[in-house]
């Protein structure tokens, strides 16, 4: 399914009148209630109207409740209660990859935080592009695996990147086990020897993984507080973790206490740093000049 089917029709129209240029990078679409409509291409925050014609914040498309009801109604396929876990954490899953970011008014429950009404909605375009990883793939292939921490700032190509890392490695002439933790359901694969667990913490989904389907690869994605210790404890077993973190260095990722705890316990053996034009600077972790 296209996340062109999650559309409200005005948005729809707006979106396939854009010059095909910019529908074609699109990354990111946002829906702000009672404000302008938004999609994000080539870097850009773009404002189209109607028809699709760029213009400014004065002219976009403003987005009205009932518009933002009947999105939330697509995006939950009509049943909120069904996504009520994962909108607490402030995403909702969808198909191939997608997601949408949520933002809005919560209330505190017996059962726990709930979303009282939705207010921002950001609807994250996966994208497959099975040679984006190439670079570092082939160097994995050349000698021992090794643990690697994939950088860029938000928004930067880092779960497009471990796709294509995990595709790689699957596939071809000596295919590796790769296990994938998948927590907010990103990760899709179309083949391999991949083995993946969705909508578990990913520190959860790392201890499974390694117990029962014996991985050669860990890929996970954006390390978070308190996922250290299972994924210290993988690598004793022998698994090389791939996983990403935000910031525009290895300098700047390193501050995060996850990552530096994790970089401390040898898990990283290298840095694949995102570049804009789908490039990545790979170097090994020892040549980083981190404050840990």
């Amino acid at each position: 399914m296209s996340w062109l089917h999650y559309l409200p029709a005005p948005f729809l129209q707006a979106v396939n009148g854009m010059p095909s240029h910019l529908r074609r990078q699109i990354t990111e679409v946002r829906f702000r209630l009672e404000k302008p409509f938004s999609v994000t291409a080539e870097g850009r925050n773009l404002f189209p109207d109607k028809e699709g014609r760029l213009t400014d914040l004065r002219y976009a498309l403003k987005v009205t409740r009932s518009q933002m009801e009947d999105l939330v109604a697509r995006l939950t396929e009509g049943s909120l209660y069904a996504f009520e876990d994962c909108m607490a954490n402030g995403y909702i899953p969808l198909e191939n990859g997608c997601r949408a970011g949520i933002a809005g008014e919560m209330t505190v429950t017996p059962k726990g935080t709930v979303f009282r009404e939705v207010t921002s909605v950001n609807l994250r375009v996966s994208r497959f592009l099975p040679e984006f990883a190439r670079p570092l793939t082939e160097l994995l292939r050349e000698g021992e695996p090794q643990g690697v921490l994939v950088i860029s700032p938000p928004a930067g190509g880092k779960t497009t990147f471990l796709r294509s890392a995990a595709y790689l490695l699957s596939n071809g002439s000596k295919p590796y086990r790769v296990g994938i933790a998948d927590e907010r359901s990103e990760l899709f694969l179309p083949a391999g020897l991949c083995d993946r667990i969705t909508g578990c913490p990913k520190g959860k989904a790392v201890e499974l993984l390694t117990r029962t389907m014996s991985p050669e690869y860990l890929i996970c994605d954006e390390l978070g507080a308190g996922e250290e210790a299972p994924l210290l404890a993988a690598q004793n077993t022998g698994v090389k973790l791939i996983a990403s973190a935000h910031g525009s260095s290895p300098e700047e990722a390193l501050r995060r206490p996850c990552v530096s705890t994790l970089y401390r316990g040898g898990v990283f053996q290298l840095f694949a740093v995102l570049k804009k034009g789908f490039r990545v600077e790979i170097f090994p972790a020892e040549e980083a000049s981190p404050c840990v």
